[in-house]
């Protein structure tokens, strides 16, 4: 066997096994383009080294012309199938003069059909002998094709388009790629440009054309091969990691999930989909993990999700998800969506939480405080009931006083029902007086949470005034009140507000009792400082606070009376209720003596609602 045969016979089975591999490649993963151009170009790369073959070894000028003419439709297959795959492969090029190349080798094709013998010679006279490689072979003698500088330009445009790509390329970071086709589509140019003129001229027996796209086909192999091989490591680096993601999550609970946006599938691993009792890892749609959520929860988390994927902040969301046996577990799902170039949604992807103990926390929490606000609001009506009882004792000892009149008066004959009325109004109106003071005492033992709406500060002092006046009186302290007519509203909960001045009223109270000498006042004052706020003050005349200690008056259970009168909570749920109206609370000692504890609430604003 010759030389000639087995090279050329090699070479059409290296790149027919280059085909076959980078088109099996293909099947396997249909968004590797770069592989099925590749395969193409190698197929093609087959067939000219087969006509080569052929053609060097051809009888007579007719033969020769013939299989020249098919060689050109390998060639141009070859040639677009290369420009496409480079820049499916480095991700760049020209797209224009991609175009402009493929249209021009089929312009070629047309002029190789359409002139005889073929598109490279104009006519074949002869064929003569020429030694080469050991073997006698044919090579033309005969006129160049006019139109022949087509194949020169297209050669000339795809050296321009490759090497243009190549640059831009390792502008891009793709810096081995780039110069390894690079340097072979240049080698590979001016092989065919030297070989092309030599069989013109009848040097050697054919273009060679076998020899040089085989250098861009092994070049491009080559960088196939070890992209393949990275690919091969990376797989297994990959599985590692995600065994090791697999067990992390595990460990700590957390659902991993992927939503594939345009095609609407939702993935989660094993410890999302135990959590959504979906045994079957194929990939559902988003509604149907949609299903599995409170219906109640089902509106506000898809929202959540379209706020996401509209770009507006990144997605988190808390719900609900009854389990098999109805019982609610809550979730917490947080992720980001991640975009195309053109900044339109791909996937979102994120983690998900059980979350339930906590809420039961936070709920238990929530119930504990609530307690304990009306645990120490009981615990200070206990301390008032003396001054409940001497309220209620006036307008029932008149009711029972005047029932006693009316009485007599019955007894007279005949009665006198002029005095009778007078008595039936006086009961009516001291009836009134004490369910007055009965509702006031109501309000303030109910356990509500918070209602806004805009008071007025001088009603809601007047009303704590008449609360605690008879205590006040008892005790000889003197309650004054500086309130400016034209202050503000203020936006809160009046019995919780109500609650705050009743605390600190009997702290200030208890304080001035504890004196022995001394004036014994007690001022609210309320003013308006910066911040759109209304201040408001309790001051005292009493022995003031510690002021080592005076940081921890607000601590829950922090208390400088005796531990059977007191809780300790009053000034902590006081600090709890002004914080949760916006405001803040401090306490300082008088220049003067005595205490004075002040506290804010935000103004009533025009577009408050109710």
């Amino acid at each position: 066997m010759s030389w000639i045969t087995v090279i050329w016979s090699l070479t059409a089975g290296v790149s027919f096994t280059f085909a076959a591999v980078h088109f099996l490649v293909w099947l396997r993963d249909r968004e590797a383009l770069a592989n099925l151009l590749f395969s193409v170009s190698a197929v093609a790369a087959t067939a000219i080294a087969m006509q080569e073959l052929n053609l060097m070894r051809a009888q007579t000028p007719a033969e020769f012309g013939a299989i020249l003419r098919w060689m050109h439709v390998s060639v141009a297959v070859l040639m677009v199938s290369l420009v496409w795959f480079i820049r499916s492969y480095l991700g760049t090029g020209r797209l224009w003069l991609a175009w402009l190349i493929t249209s021009l080798r089929g312009l070629v094709l047309v002029i190789n059909f359409s002139f005889f013998p073929n598109a490279t010679f104009q006519e074949i006279h002869a064929l003569r002998e020429v030694f080469f490689l050991g073997e006698t072979l044919s090579a033309p003698v005969g006129d160049p094709n006019p139109w022949r500088f087509l194949i020169h330009l297209s050669m000339v445009l795809f050296l321009i388009y490759a090497v243009d790509a190549a640059v831009s390329a390792r502008k891009l970071g793709s810096g081995r790629q780039a110069l390894v086709l690079g340097v072979s589509v240049l080698l590979a140019i001016i092989l065919a440009a030297i070989f092309s003129g030599l069989m013109v001229r009848g040097v050697i027996p054919g273009p060679l054309t076998t020899m040089v796209f085989m250098t861009l086909v092994l070049a491009m192999a080559v960088e196939l091969s070890v992209d393949l091989i990275r690919a091969k490591d990376l797989a297994g680096r990959l599985k590692v990691n995600e065994e090791r993601m697999r067990l992390t999550a595990q460990a700590t609970g957390l659902g991993l999930w992927d939503w594939d946006i345009a095609q609407d599938k939702v993935w989660i691993n094993d410890v999302g989909r135990d959590r959504h009792e979906t045994p079957a890892p194929e990939p559902a749609s988003q509604e149907h993990y949609l299903r599995r959520v409170h219906p109640d929860d089902r509106d506000r988390l898809q929202q959540a999700v379209k706020q996401t994927i509209v770009g507006q902040k990144d997605f988190y969301a808390e719900f609900r998800m009854p389990d098999s046996g109805g019982i609610e577990r809550w979730i917490a799902a947080s992720g980001k969506v991640e975009r195309d170039a053109a900044g339109q949604p791909l996937r979102l992807h994120g983690i998900s939480m059980d979350i339930t103990d906590r809420k039961r926390t936070e709920e238990e929490l929530q119930r504990h405080r609530s307690a304990l606000a009306h645990s120490q609001r009981v615990s200070a009506m206990g301390q008032l009931s003396a001054a409940l009882a001497h309220e209620l004792s006036q307008p029932l000892g008149a009711i029972l006083r005047n029932a006693e009149a009316g009485e007599l008066f019955l007894r007279k004959d005949p009665p006198d029902l002029s005095e009778l009325r007078g008595i039936l109004v006086d009961i009516q109106r001291d009836d009134r007086r004490a369910a007055d003071v009965i509702d006031r005492w109501r309000m303030l033992l109910r356990h509500e949470e918070l209602r806004f709406e805009t008071i007025v500060v001088r009603e809601l002092v007047d009303q704590v005034s008449v609360l605690l006046g008879a205590e006040m009186h008892s005790h000889g302290v003197v309650l004054r009140t500086v309130i400016p007519v034209d202050l503000p509203g203020v936006r809160g909960d009046s019995i919780h507000l109500q609650q705050v001045l009743v605390n600190l009223l009997l702290n200030s109270l208890e304080a001035v009792d504890a004196r022995e000498t001394g004036p014994r006042e007690i001022e609210i004052s309320a003013n308006r400082v910066d911040g759109g706020l209304i201040e408001m003050s309790v001051k005292d005349t009493g022995r003031g606070i510690d002021p080592d200690r005076i940081s921890q008056v607000f601590e829950p259970f922090f208390t400088t009376k005796a531990k059977d009168k007191s809780m300790g909570m009053g000034l902590a749920i006081s600090k709890t209720i002004i914080e949760a109206h916006g405001g803040s609370i401090r306490a300082a000692n008088n220049p003067d003596g005595g205490a004075c504890i002040s506290f804010t609430l935000p103004i009533v604003q025009p577009g408050d609602r109710e």
